[in-house]
């Protein structure tokens, strides 16, 4: 299993994950979470040969890894206008569309972002 696969297994189990109330499977959840930062770091510094596949992604049926791919693009990969702007169009229609405590979540992000990325308001 390469990466990208290794990512996509661990993101449709987060994006799954419903068991807030039990503190071993939020445990779990965030190892799985910060294993998924993990590998999109790997890719961008070891093995950028897989950030066109990773990237792909960012069209994956569930839109929900597509926030989580979208996140990674913009927070710890470097890609081109194109992708940044279909990453950050992906992270604001969760931001006004998400019915869950993640909407708010995603309208502060985003403001952050602008606030440190100004010029990514015209993407």
């Amino acid at each position: 299993m390469n990466l990208v696969q290794e990512y996509l297994s661990l993101a449709t189990e987060v994006v799954s994950f419903e068991a807030y109330e039990n503190k071993k499977a939020v445990n779990a959840y965030n190892r799985q979470a910060t294993r998924m930062r993990k590998i999109a770091i790997e890719i961008e510094q070891n093995f950028p040969d897989l950030k066109d596949e990773f990237c792909k992604l960012l069209c994956h049926e569930n839109r929900k890894i597509c926030l989580w791919v979208a996140h990674h693009i913009l927070e710890v990969m470097n890609y081109d206008q194109i992708s940044r702007k279909t990453a950050l169009h992906e992270i604001r229609y969760h931001a006004m569309t998400d019915k869950s405590v993640n909407r708010l979540g995603n309208k502060m992000w985003l403001e952050d972002w602008y606030k440190k990325h100004p010029m990514d308001r015209s993407l």
